[in-house]
């Protein structure tokens, strides 16, 4: 039997760490890109862009990477409603063994995954990405062993949910309690911890009891009632030290405590 080594190494010859666009003729159709198999993994830094396979769609937001696998009938663009640019980072995995790899980490999490803004697993991925931006490239067998080392961390990553939620869920309560008296909203909340809006606000809620918008509220308003307590200050420049947008603002969450609401 003649074993072939070449078999088993995965290259990166294309990436970029950071590409905005802000236009809807942004559109890829990986049907027609090209005859050798090859995998796209991108991932979104900042607003979103959408991913569709086989009639599905995905919603990119910050956080989150899709895998496409050429040649197939799915598609990625900036989409129509998008109030803001698509900022990405993406890479590309050539060679029969890592578009094997691919295909089973994609039956096993997914087309869409999360890859969280500030962990391990998308530091490595901006680092295979640098490679392709570079072309400076290492011995293959090195790139190979990194390309292997970033699935098996987001895969472990991928694998302990409870433990990532708990994590991201006490990230979002120091950003609160650190940033509160900032205009700090779910939507950045959200970008931080590399979660959708709707994700972060159901298990925030099952761990603290409340959603992370009364969770700032509080907090704002706890400051606020502080402030004002024997204080010669005006309502205009508490509402502006304690994050609230104007004295209405204020004075409705602080009508809004009174009553328990």
């Amino acid at each position: 039997m003649n074993a072939n080594p070449a078999q088993l190494l995965i290259s990166v010859p294309f990436g970029r760490t950071s590409e905005s666009v802000n236009s809807t003729r942004y559109f890829w159709d990986n049907n027609h890109r090209n005859e050798e198999p090859f995998v796209i993994l991108q991932w979104t830094m900042e607003g979103s862009g959408e991913f569709v396979l086989q009639g599905k769609t995905w919603s990119l937001s910050p956080g989150y990477a899709f895998i496409a696998i050429q040649p197939e009938a799915s598609s990625y663009y900036f989409p129509k409603q998008a109030a803001e640019p698509w900022k990405f980072a993406w890479l590309n995995f050539y060679g029969a063994f890592g578009v094997s790899l691919m295909r089973e980490f994609r039956k096993a999490f997914g087309p869409v995954a999360a890859l969280p803004l500030q962990s391990v697993a998308a530091g490595m991925f901006l680092s295979l990405a640098a490679m392709g931006e570079t072309r400076d490239f290492p011995d293959s067998y090195e790139v190979s062993s990194a390309c292997y080392a970033f699935l098996m961390e987001w895969s472990r990553l991928l694998t302990r949910p409870a433990h990532q939620d708990r994590d991201r869920v006490d990230m979002a309560m120091t950003l609160c309690r650190s940033r509160f008296r900032e205009p700090l909203g779910i939507k950045e909340l959200a970008a931080e911890t590399g979660l959708t809006r709707e994700h972060l606000t159901r298990i925030f809620t099952a761990r603290a009891g409340v959603s992370p918008g009364r969770y700032l509220r509080n907090l704002r308003v706890a400051a606020a009632r502080q402030m004002l307590k024997g204080q010669a200050i005006t309502l205009k420049e508490t509402a502006l030290r304690c994050g609230f947008s104007s004295v209405r603002s204020l004075n409705h969450a602080l009508a809004e405590d009174d009553r328990g609401v």
